[in-house]
């Protein structure tokens, strides 16, 4: 059964947790977590960026991140898959670049061997398990190979939604609202519902560098935790309701004004259904996606015999300055260029939120996220002026 295929991918939450940053979900360690956050930070940002600067040696890079999945997802005689086979040699075969930076600005053979790995059940489990092995380790610098081979297949999965967005104009600047389903213990559950009620400024859940799935049908996400409650008797189903907004024309062009060399895309919300075996699901993929959470309800008579649904509604933007031409280094023009697009960006979700306050008539939220978009305001003309 095809749905079956793509349960991990669409409501696993055990997977993805470990990848996640919150400000209310206690003990639930985030991969950005603890005193040394600064300095893993860098690290990532270190190694991304000598993988750009150095993209000659993308033949080494591929050989090496071929090496390490290898060796942390090894195949056994008795889970041979062809399909997944001839996948990974598409993938390790691939020669990728970003589609605005080719040197003969001709049109190129189309490339999206990485996300279509993702979007296999198989391929799913060899990409998140490398992502997830390598940033969860403990001393990062332990293993510098763990650490390069992780973040090329992030760039690489990078490459593959600038491009589909950059060719495909239907995929570009998607906004709507999309849905994950998930199957949570009762221990989990209580942790969301206390984060869902607790201080706006703590509603909030990331997946840095790491993709998340979501489909723009509702009755399938919500089928998609029904059906892995029903697997695993302890879970709960839990559906996300995300609306993904992007920046409207008057705070982008104040971006671009200010740094005209700097590139954005809506690439933290692509629908890859083109891409996918899969196109029933109508899946949109959230690259390192931040979830600002609005609010939480619960439905008793969301489906019969079944038991309340919760639900975790929750907006969060499209877009992003990561590109080629962004050398990370959080220093000067770099850190001016990012204080003001997180300005602009935090700006417009806190104005997001803050309708949706009023019309919920969420007196005290509102009030917290007048305050937010006023601070941000300030900070926006400071930027601007200095820019």
């Amino acid at each position: 059964m095809t749905a079956e295929r793509s349960l991990s991918r669409f409501s696993g939450w055990s997977e993805l947790q470990p990848l996640c940053t919150s400000g209310m979900l206690e003990d639930r360690r985030p991969f950005f977590s603890g005193t040394n956050v600064q300095s893993r930070m860098s690290e990532v940002r270190r190694a991304i960026n000598d993988i750009r600067i150095h993209w000659d040696r993308y033949p080494d890079f591929m050989a090496e991140l071929r090496a390490y999945m290898e060796r942390v997802s090894p195949d056994s005689p008795e889970a041979a898959d062809p399909e997944l086979d001839g996948q990974l040699a598409e993938l390790f075969a691939s020669t990728k670049d970003w589609a605005d930076r080719r040197a003969d600005g001709g049109p190129q053979p189309e490339d999206y061997s990485a996300v279509r790995l993702y979007t296999s059940d198989a391929g799913y489990q060899r990409i998140f398990s490398t992502i997830n092995t390598a940033f969860r380790t403990v001393s990062l610098t332990g293993d510098p190979v763990a650490l390069r081979s992780a973040a090329f297949l992030v760039e690489l999965l990078s490459i593959d939604l600038f491009n589909y967005r950059h060719t495909h104009r239907t995929a570009d600047n998607f906004q709507g609202t999309v849905y994950r389903g998930m199957a949570v213990t009762a221990e989990e559950l209580a942790a969301f519902t206390r984060a869902a009620a607790g201080p706006v400024e703590q509603r909030y859940l990331s997946v840095p560098l790491a993709m998340m799935s979501a489909s723009r049908s509702q009755e399938k996400a919500m089928a998609f935790a029904w059906e892995t409650a029903k697997r695993f008797p302890d879970r709960r189903p839990l559906l996300w309701s995300i609306d993904v907004a992007g920046l409207p024309p008057e705070l982008l062009g104040a971006y671009r004004s200010a740094f005209p060399a700097s590139t954005v895309t809506s690439m933290c919300a692509v629908p890859v259904d083109g891409l996918s075996a899969y196109a029933y699901e109508k899946e949109v993929l959230l690259r390192g996606p931040f979830f600002q959470i609005l609010g939480m309800t619960e439905d008793s008579a969301a489906g019969p015999g079944r038991g309340p649904m919760h639900t975790i509604e929750a907006v969060m933007l499209n877009s992003n300055r990561d590109h080629v031409t962004t050398i990370a280094s959080d220093e000067g023009e770099d850190r001016r260029a990012r204080d003001l697009f997180r300005t602009v960006v935090t700006m417009h979700r806190a104005g997001l939120c803050l309708d949706y306050a009023r019309t919920r008539g969420f007196d005290a939220d509102a009030d917290v996220y007048r305050a937010q978009l006023d601070r941000n305001r300030a900070e926006f003309d400071r930027l601007t002026a200095a820019a």
